[in-house]
Order: C-alpha cells, then sequence, then structure tokens
C-alpha cells in the first residue's frame, strides 16, 4: 500500500535548502564512502580464506547450530557450504559464541585470527556505522540515517523525503525542520532497538527519519483536506480526505508489515518516527501558535493560463504563424500579461523586422504606464530591444517619454539618458525632457560626476527656448 500527496505546492521563491542539503549529503555518503564497500569485503573475504579460519571453523559452526540455532540445521544441509560460509563469515552471534569458546579454550592464534578478520569485515559501513541494538553506539545512532542498502533503498527515501520535506520545511523553518528530523530519526531507532534488543544485525537507512517527516506533515496540515494517490495492489487511484486520516493507515500498513511483510524491513523504527514526528511537530504548532501555516490549493487553470498552453500546443505542433496570431489576440486580452507578452516576443524573433515583433516588443513597453507593474522586466526589456532591432520603432518618441518618466521615478538614471539621447537624435522637443534632464545633473551630481552632470546641464539648457 502506497498513499502519497499530490496537492501540496512548495514556494520556489523560499527554496528549502536542508531538505535539498539532506539529499545532497545522503547521495554523497552513499556515492563517495558506501562504494568502498566492495573493495573492503574483498579484502575481508579474501583474508578469511587464506587463513586457517575456514578449516577450523566449520565443524564448530554445526556445534553453534546445536546450540544456539537448531533451526539452521535444515537450511545448512539444504544450502549447503553457500549456507555455512555465509554465516561464518557475516553472523555476528556465531562470532560472538566463538570468540567466547575460543577464550575459555586459551585458542590465542585461532582468536587472533578471528579477530583480525573481524576488524576488516567491520570496516564495512553498515557494521561501522550502522544501528546494532545490542550495541548500539553514538555514531551508530546518527550514522545509520545516512547509510542505504543499494541506490533503489536511496532513492525510495530521498524521493519520500522530496514529497514531504519541501512543504514541511517551509511550513515549520530550517531550523525546526532538521532539529526534528533528526530527533525523529532517534525516536525510530529507540523503539527499533526496544522491539529487536540484543540483535547483533545492523540496521542502516534514513526510512525513520523520513517517516518523521510524513508524521511532521500531517501535523503541520491537521484537519485541512488534501488530495492523495494510493496503491493498494494493482489497484490506484485518488481520493480527497483530511490530511490527519492518512495517520493511521500509515501507521496500520507498518504494523501489518512487521507480521506479514520482508523480514529485511525494520518497520518499528517506522512506527516509531512517524509517531515521534507528529507527536513533536503537533506539540510544536501549539506552543507556537503564531506561525501561519500556508497551503496552496489546487486551482482551475486561469483564462490567461489556458490561452498560453493554446498557444504553446499550436508552436509545438510547428504552427508558428497561429501561434503568433493567437498570442496577438490573448495580449490584447490580458495586456499585462508577462508570460503572454515573453510568448509574443519569442513567437516572432525570426523576423526581427516584422510589425508584428516591433507590436510584441510595445506590449512590454506599454507596463510602464501601469504604476504597480514591475518596472524591471521593461528596463531590462528596452536594453535587449535597442542592441537586437536595428531600427527600433517601437521605441518611438512617446513611449521613450512614457519610460523615461517611469525610469526617473524608479531612479533609473542611467536608462533616463539613453532615452534622452534617443529623443535627441530624434531632435523630438518637449517640456518634460528638461525636467528628466535637470534630474540627471543632479544626480551626477550627487555621485560626483561633474564631466556628465555637465553634459546633463548643457542639454537642459539647449532644451529651455523650446520649453513651456
Amino acid at each position: 500500500m502506497l498513499i502519497i500527496p499530490i496537492q501540496n505546492k512548495p514556494d520556489w521563491r523560499r527554496p528549502p535548502l536542508v531538505c535539498f542539503a539532506l539529499v545532497l549529503i545522503n547521495l554523497l555518503v552513499f556515492v563517495l564512502y558506501q562504494s568502498g564497500d566492495e573493495a573492503r569485503w574483498q579484502a575481508a573475504e579474501e583474508f578469511y580464506f587464506a587463513s586457517e579460519l575456514p578449516a577450523l571453523e566449520e565443524a564448530r559452526f554445526y556445534e553453534y547450530v546445536d546450540a544456539e540455532q537448531p533451526e539452521w540445521r535444515t537450511l545448512a544441509q539444504g544450502a549447503g557450504e553457500e549456507f555455512i560460509y555465509e554465516q561464518l563469515l557475516w553472523s555476528r552471534e556465531f562470532h560472538r559464541w566463538l570468540v567466547v569458546q575460543l577464550e575459555e579454550e586459551g585458542q590465542s592464534q585461532w582468536l587472533q585470527q578471528r579477530q583480525q578478520f573481524a576488524e576488516r569485515r567491520d570496516s564495512l559501513s553498515s557494521f561501522a556505522y550502522g544501528l546494532t541494538p545490542a550495541n548500539p553506539t553514538l555514531k551508530g545512532l546518527f550514522g545509520h540515517m545516512f547509510l542505504h542498502g543499494g541506490w533503489d533503498h536511496l532513492l525510495g527515501n530521498m524521493i519520500f523525503l522530496m514529497l514531504f520535506g519541501l512543504s514541511v520545511e517551509l511550513a515549520l523553518g530550517a531550523a525546526w525542520f532538521v532539529g526534528l528530523y533528526l530527533l525523529g530519526g532517534l525516536a525510530a531507532a529507540a523503539l527499533h532497538m526496544g522491539v529487536e534488543a540484543g540483535s547483533l544485525m545492523p540496521v542502516i537507512g534514513a526510512s525513520g527519519a523520513v517517516s518523521a517527516v510524513m508524521g511532521m506533515f500531517v501535523a503541520v496540515y491537521g484537519i485541512r483536506r488534501l488530495r492523495f494517490f494510493y496503491t493498494l495492489g494493482f489497484a490506484f487511484g485518488e481520493f480527497t480526505a483530511p490530511a490527519l486520516l492518512v495517520l493511521p493507515l500509515w501507521l496500520g500498513k507498518e504494523v501489518f508489515g512487521y507480521f506479514f511483510g520482508s523480514d529485511n524491513i525494520a518497520y518499528w523504527a517506522h512506527f516509531g518516527g512517524l509517531v515521534a514526528g507528529f507527536a513533536c511537530t503537533w506539540l510544536l504548532i501549539r506552543l507556537r501558535p503564531s506561525r501561519e501555516i500556508q497551503v496552496e490549493e489546487d486551482l482551475p487553470p486561469t483564462p490567461e493560463q489556458l490561452a498560453l498552453a493554446r498557444i504553446e500546443s499550436l508552436q509545438n505542433s510547428g504552427k508558428l504563424l497561429e501561434a503568433s496570431q493567437a498570442a496577438a489576440a490573448a495580449r490584447r486580452q490580458h495586456p499585462e500579461s508577462l508570460p503572454l507578452i515573453y510568448k509574443g516576443i519569442e513567437l516572432t524573433v525570426l523576423a526581427p523586422e516584422s510589425e508584428a515583433h516591433h507590436r510584441a516588443w510595445l506590449a512590454l513597453f506599454a507596463l510602464a504606464k501601469q504604476p504597480g507593474q514591475d518596472f524591471a522586466p521593461v528596463a531590462r526589456g528596452v536594453e535587449d530591444y535597442l542592441q537586437k532591432a536595428k531600427v527600433p520603432r517601437a521605441l518611438n518618441a512617446g513611449v521613450c517619454l512614457v519610460i523615461a518618466q517611469r525610469a526617473a521615478a524608479e531612479k533609473r538614471w542611467e536608462l533616463v539618458e539613453t532615452l534622452l539621447l534617443r529623443l535627441q537624435q530624434k531632435e523630438h522637443r518637449h517640456p518634460l525632457m528638461a525636467r528628466l534632464a535637470n534630474g540627471l545633473v543632479d544626480h551626477y551630481r550627487r555621485c560626483g560626476d561633474e564631466a556628465r552632470a555637465r553634459r546633463a546641464l548643457e542639454f537642459a539648457r539647449s532644451l529651455q527656448p523650446a520649453a513651456v
């Protein structure tokens, strides 16, 4: 069973850097550190078979089976040497039992070889930094969260971390997110150690911490209704429900997996992470009620979005003329839409001297008349247009004056100077030009650029006789 949200959208204007950093750390650990495990294991295996251990330990393995694991005798008889040597090399339970026997018997040389082999084997990442319930260490408690058993294990955890972590980090803040992530991972480890007390099998993976992020997600969205995608066997689909409703479903899935699922999955670690993430985040939200959690809802496409989609469909089909005409029509209906304006420029760029291309740029320059409209795209557009157009017809005298006046209000004095020079070249005169030129004089004097201030003053004086 799989249940994931398909509605929440992070605000990319505030990128969730901690979430990205966690993904990057896990990737780097796997690629740069765990990639050496094969060489480490090969060294341990070569040492083992080059020593006297294989001949000495096979008989002792049967003693161990009779004393500690009688159910293994059937497996040993069925699988033969492959099963036996797998346990001789990997089983830490057998290693612990054998070391006690050798110490009691005074087998110092044998014991020394066994310890040397164990040192090489334990240099593997899962033994060195994995979480061993029977022998927990500080490096294992934290290190196991950043280790994985393979690419499928790593990518699965990282995908779920991104699915849930992006929204959670933006809601709680980076510091709280990383703190609760680590705390949830520790809580997951604690529950696993409680259930599997005495086990010498190391556990690795970010699953417990990622499960905590899933619990945090439920606490953040609470009773808000979200859309979820689910799979159950071969069935799949969508449903809408309060976020809080999926927590018992996730918890039930882990309990079911413990009794009926694979033995290689730490289900109780997932369970502990879910509960810890939810409980800690719920408490945090109650203690910090002033923090508003923003949830973006799925909304139907706007007329502007529909128009843009139709234009792009025509463009992708190779119908560039129809797309250009559709863009011009949509621009008339939505004159302040930057995406439609840019699309119009893009569609006519192959004919830079066409009337349609200049009209597309003119639509951008017209935004300077709107006080609430961001002026930065207009300013960049003027620079680009002057560089690319051989004859920039869209920047006629009236348009230049409008943009220059807005540029002066925005303190973009270099653009004001550019536009005034263009008006001067066209021998255009207008009372507003003198005021703009005087503004240039004041600006350059404040900057200490007397040469440019004098040129602007001369230009302003040249306009005085025509000024009203």
